[in-house]
């Protein structure tokens, strides 16, 4: 804007001019007209026309100077100049121009020393530290001193030395250099020494600011060095590959189990028929490993579990591929030496094999010599009767002895022949919705006043409504009963037996838990019950009450458990999958 007559025309253009060169001639042209006395609006509008105003001038790049005044015979020549000031503005700036405000405005530092080591010229105004930067004053080692103490002997070496060992070559250095807010920040600097150069005759300087890119670096290094540390202190062999099968990292367990001269950071970067050349293991050993790492390639499908022969071991192989959206960065190899297991497999097959002959032999004998001893037995149940009739006093007690022993023997062939039958799968099951809860509530009511004839306190905890569970009632009855009558017959006079069953989504359980100290082994408590016969089922003494009621509810896909109680007696806990048979 002119500085005193508001209508020096001259005064108005150049103001508008300068402000065109930094892309601010139209406000500068409102501003100068608005300035003038008889001026009441002044716009430089974008829009296609009309125009409404007392002064319009179109614009050669569109739109048009507006203004709206009182009549004054200098109000048109005025408006006409600034307006091609504005066309003018508009235009492209020189090429020594654009370059330099192209260059200012460039995130590299850029700046050209003389020979001297003054500062000639720089596409900034301060330097990082904020200090004001000076043409002709500010020197090399002065900027040298911006840098961090432990960098600066190295750098100002490199800068004082270059023209004289290398002229006109470039040297690059890392420096941290102080930054406005007292920290450091790291410089990626480049120096070309372009003194004997007619032109630029000096020391160019290039620095970017990398903290970002320096930080990130130092975080993926550390990331890396913990990875690495964490996969050579495995125990699994890991391999990983890039897409070239070119090998990125190893640990010392993969080294070993494959068989590989060398150690894993000599053997990082080797590719795949260079690290073929490292095997020490004869060739035949590889080959199984080798055609299923050819599949994995070819399917490039993630594989789990695969085992391989590998010589005399037995090798289980993971794969997993590396991709990035659809770019292929590699894979992973894990091997583990699974000899041992495999052979423990094996052992333990052949066990549940020989576990399971015998199991049906010992099912068959019990069978055989159950059905043999119930002929027998018959007759004596018929007979035993007679022999007690019309007898008295010592004679009548052994008769009546012998008639109970009978009796009892006759009922533990037929639960043998029962056992046999429910273990082997003969016998049929009545398969039906059962409320094993209510089942648990109507045998322990049964068993109350025999319980409460020993002095032993019974008590159930069952919900209502029950769970209900696909089976055989009757089976399942008949294993609940044998279960808490156990427990009361071994529970001593004051004795408390406790019974409670609960249910998960996924399964039934019933827990029956006595005073008594669990004295053997659990196992043997399915074949003996060592605690005194003093039960209302006939079965406890003889271990078969709990061993029928193990085969039920194995036979309904359950099982059963004895475990010492946390007050110091026994639970036995039965646990039946939901929702029962199909």
């Amino acid at each position: 804007m002119p500085e005193n007559d508001p209508w020096d025309v001259a005064g108005a253009v150049r103001a508008v001019t300068r402000a065109g060169r930094v892309g601010h001639g139209a406000s500068a042209a409102v501003g100068v007209l608005r300035a003038l006395p008889v001026v009441r609006t002044a716009e430089v509008v974008t829009h296609a026309p009309p125009w409404t105003g007392d002064v319009v001038v179109p614009l050669e790049a569109g739109g048009a100077v507006v203004v709206t005044a009182a009549p004054d015979p200098r109000l048109t020549a005025f408006v006409e100049a600034v307006a091609a000031a504005v066309d003018a503005a508009a235009f492209p700036i020189s090429g020594i121009a654009l370059r330099d405000a192209i260059i200012a405005e460039m995130p590299t530092i850029v700046c050209l020393f003389g020979p001297d080591g003054l500062l000639r010229w720089s596409n900034l105004t301060r330097w990082p530290d904020g200090t004001p930067l000076r043409y002709g004053e500010s020197r090399m080692d002065a900027v040298a001193a911006l840098v961090h103490p432990e960098d600066q002997t190295e750098l100002a070496a490199l800068m004082a030395d270059l023209h004289t060992d290398d002229p006109g070559g470039a040297v690059r250095y890392t420096a941290r250099v102080r930054n406005e807010s007292g920290g450091w920040a790291v410089m990626d600097v480049i120096f070309l020494d372009r003194v004997d150069d007619p032109v630029i005759n000096g020391l160019v300087a290039f620095a970017r600011d990398v903290t970002d890119l320096h930080d990130a670096e130092y975080h993926l290094r550390a990331t890396a060095t913990r990875l690495k540390t964490l996969v050579n202190a495995l125990e699994v062999g890991v391999v990983l590959q890039d897409a070239d099968r070119r090998l990125l990292l190893v640990n010392q367990a993969a080294v070993g189990l494959l068989g590989l001269a060398g150690e894993p950071g000599e053997l990082t970067g080797l590719t795949s028929p260079e690290l073929i050349a490292r095997r020490v293991r004869p060739a035949e050993d590889y080959v199984e490993l080798d055609a299923l790492a050819a599949r994995c390639l070819a399917d490039g499908v993630p594989v789990h579990g695969a085992e391989v022969q590998f010589g005399d071991l037995v090798v289980e192989v993971d794969f997993v591929p590396m991709r990035l959206e659809e770019l292929r960065l590699g894979q992973m190899w894990v091997l583990r030496d699974v000899t041992d297991q495999v052979e423990l497999e094996k052992a333990l097959l052949r066990r549940n094999e020989e576990l399971s002959r015998l199991s049906a032999l010992k099912t068959e004998f019990v069978a055989t010599v159950s059905h043999e001893l119930r002929t027998p037995l018959t007759a004596l149940t018929s007979l035993t009767p007679m022999l007690v009739s019309g007898r008295d006093g010592d004679g009548r007690l052994v008769a009546e002895a012998v008639e109970r022993n009978v009796l009892r023997m006759a009922t533990l062939v037929e639960t043998l022949l029962f056992l046999a039958g429910v273990e082997s799968h003969s016998l049929e099951l009545a398969v039906a919705d059962a409320d094993v809860d209510g089942l648990v509530r109507s045998q322990v009511g049964r068993l109350d006043e025999h319980a409460s004839a020993l002095s032993v306190g019974l008590t159930v905890d069952a919900p209502t409504p029950g769970t209900v569970l696909r089976g055989d009632p009757s089976l399942l009855t008949r294993m609940v009963h044998h279960v808490v009558s156990a427990a009361i017959g071994t529970s001593p006079p004051s004795g408390r037996v406790s019974v409670r069953s609960c249910a998960t989504r996924t399964s039934w359980t019933v827990e029956v838990t006595d005073d008594v100290p669990l004295t053997v082994e659990a196992g043997r408590l399915f074949t003996t019950v060592p605690r005194g016969h003093r039960s209302p089922d006939p079965l406890v003494g003889s271990g078969l009450g709990l061993a029928l009621a193990r085969a039920i509810a194995e036979r309904h896909g359950g099982a059963v458990y004895l475990n010492p109680s946390p007050h110091g007696g026994t639970t036995v806990r039965v646990e039946l999958p939901l929702p029962g048979l199909p």
